[in-house]
């Protein structure tokens, strides 16, 4: 099972049920040598009042260490319009409250920055595979608002590569004669692919009520120098510029390129009344390929002391046959 599932619920069960939101998601290794990789969640959510939690549900094993706020560091003007992909300015609101003043036809919203002790709660959920999942819990109910219900929340998974089963790394073309490997990355992302998750996660979702998707923006971050060679949407890139992104992505020291999928919902009229209406994103996903190259002293140390293992075993169990058979 390789889908997110993202839903929420509701604090009275008879209130309306109709919530639209706008999902970010930003996915980039944040060391290859240690196969870290960050899984970073915006949610706008266009009214939060009468939400008592928001639930995400991530295909792999975490514990509170790897999860963090993303509220604050995002709170300066130039960062806040190159994520949103528009000129915005901000004003200081309420503790733990970025106000990011509306342009054109898009009203206000606030920033919010989460408070892991009180706000979340990570929970295990079973999965078709061996290791679980966590289900994350956002405690929203008890957030005071005033005039602006449209709030914006954003936060950063940090996984270790060996617990993502959705990430497949292959190594090609190892040969002793170069300094260097291809391996080919393949990511399969999904999110809400309902029909693919656990029984129990399931159970967990019909018990909650599904956003309303008003669009989902999806972008890969990669080294320049790696090469994507297959994608399952229309894509957009562009190169980052490393001083107003050094302090959101921490410890790069290389150019790069974000790809950029996404889904928008769509207006339909419908034939018989001449009325306009919504077609909801209800899911989505992408299949991306990339290639990169690394180094291989470290590969061919290891290939070299298993033949010398090897070596010794055979020399061991061919002395050993010899004197059962002589």
């Amino acid at each position: 099972m390789r889908s997110f599932a993202l839903w929420y619920s509701l604090q009275d069960s008879n209130l309306e049920k109709n919530k639209e939101a706008t999902v970010h998601i930003n996915l980039w290794d944040q060391n290859k040598k240690n196969k870290t990789y960050c899984f970073d969640f915006g949610l706008l959510i266009e009214d939060v009042s009468k939400i008592d939690k928001v639930f995400l549900y991530a295909p792999f094993k975490m514990d509170m260490t790897q999860i963090s706020d993303l509220g604050s560091v995002i709170s300066n003007n130039q960062l806040v319009s190159a994520i949103f992909n528009e000129d915005f300015t901000t004003t200081e609101g309420q503790p733990k409250r970025l106000i990011v003043n509306g342009v054109k036809n898009k009203p206000d919203f606030i920033i919010y920055s989460l408070d892991k002790e009180d706000q979340l709660i990570l929970r295990k959920c079973k999965s078709r595979s061996v290791t679980p999942g966590t289900i994350i819990e956002l405690d929203i109910k008890g957030i005071k608002l005033d005039v602006i219900t449209r709030y914006y929340f954003r936060f950063r998974l940090k996984v270790n590569r060996n617990d993502i089963e959705l990430i497949n790394d292959e190594i090609q073309g190892v040969s002793f004669f170069n300094d260097h490997f291809t391996n080919t990355e393949i990511i399969d992302f999904r999110l809400n692919d309902i029909r693919s998750c656990s029984e129990e996660l399931r159970e967990q979702f019909q018990k909650g009520y599904r956003f309303n998707f008003l669009a989902v923006h999806y972008l890969i971050l990669r080294n320049a120098n790696d090469v994507i060679i297959q994608y399952g949407k229309e894509i957009n890139s562009r190169m980052l510029e490393n001083d107003l992104w050094k302090d959101y992505i921490e410890g790069v020291d290389y150019n790069i390129i974000a790809y950029h999928m996404k889904s928008k919902a769509k207006e339909v009229n419908d034939p018989q009344t001449g009325e306009t209406s919504k077609k909801y994103v209800e899911d989505f996903s992408d299949l991306s390929r990339f290639q990169y190259k690394k180094g291989t002293i470290f590969v061919v140390f290891c290939y070299i002391t298993g033949i010398v293992i090897l070596g010794a075993i055979g020399g061991v169990l061919g002395n050993w046959v010899s004197q059962f058979l002589f």
